[in-house]
């Protein structure tokens, strides 16, 4: 019970997110992620340390496999961030939602077309109808959702190199950050006004928010590792659609982002490719 009650954590604080980030929407959205990777860093070495895992971290260092995979996932998460802090700061909420809904059938696509597994008929039915889906939403919103798509793939691509990797969740995005980090600096360091920032009021207040980018990223994820540990996976990804139900919720009803009947279509679709994919997983563990 304990790791079904950490998991909805984890998941929970995922999903109101967005609410935390609207706090900084004064912000250039590359600015707030430049501060969320140093301050993710500052925020996960004392972790390691106190776990007694800085000596596997720092041993990581001398593996070039290792600091390969660290720069590329850790530039796939940096852009996932970055797509998703738009579009949360210009009332894409809900569009993003639907790429976090459609992201375990992305992993579907990309295990067809690049470990060329095969789909059983609940998963092919799943892709069809979540691209069906997509469709209708573009025709909802008059373009394509290239939010929710970019979400979707980017931290698609993100897990599936992941999965190469032996660390542990904690070092391995230690060193994701730690290797992006230089860049994240060298943009600070570049004039506010060359790098297109609204600076905000530049209060204590402001300034507290961009120290927080460190522990908001950090918590969830220390839910969810307590949560691996105690259930098993299949349980842990079923609660997964617990954080884009908190983000479409946030985005529809507290920040009143319009809906249209085109788009609830779309999402009924999603919600049924959903249940198809869920059933799929329960008959393989069956």
């Amino acid at each position: 019970m304990k790791g079904i009650l950490y998991g909805i954590a984890a998941y929970t604080v995922w999903g109101c997110l967005p609410i935390y980030w609207k706090q900084l929407a004064d912000i250039n959205s590359a600015t707030i992620i430049a501060h969320r990777i140093i301050w993710g860093v500052l925020t996960l070495v004392p972790i390691l340390a106190f776990r007694q895992r800085l000596t596997h971290y720092f041993r990581q260092w001398k593996d070039l496999t290792v600091l390969r995979n660290s720069l590329i996932t850790g530039a796939l998460l940096a852009g996932n961030w970055l797509i998703y802090v738009w579009s949360t700061l210009n009332d894409r909420v809900v569009e993003v939602a639907l790429g976090y809904y459609i992201l375990p059938l992305i992993y579907v696509i990309l295990g067809c077309a690049l470990l060329k597994e095969k789909l059983d008929a609940f998963k092919a039915g799943a892709v069809l109808i979540a691209a069906i889906g997509v469709a209708i939403q573009a025709i909802g919103l008059g373009s394509i959702p290239w939010s929710a798509l970019g979400v979707a793939f980017s931290f698609a691509l993100y897990g599936f190199i992941k999965k190469k990797t032996q660390s542990d969740g904690l070092t391995a995005l230690t060193m994701e950050l730690s290797c992006i980090a230089p860049v994240a600096l060298a943009f600070l360091m570049i004039p506010s006004a060359a790098r297109g920032e609204v600076a905000g009021d530049g209060s204590s207040l402001t300034i507290f928010w961009l120290a927080l980018t460190g522990l908001a990223t950090v918590t969830p994820l220390l839910f969810f590792a307590a949560a691996a540990k105690r259930i098993n996976l299949s349980t842990l990804g079923m609660l997964q659609f617990i954080a884009p139900t908190g983000q479409f919720l946030t985005g529809w009803l507290y920040y009143k982002e319009p809906l249209n009947n085109t788009q609830l279509a779309s999402f009924g679709l999603i919600w049924l490719a959903i249940t198809l994919y869920s059933l799929s997983s329960l008959r393989r563990k069956a």
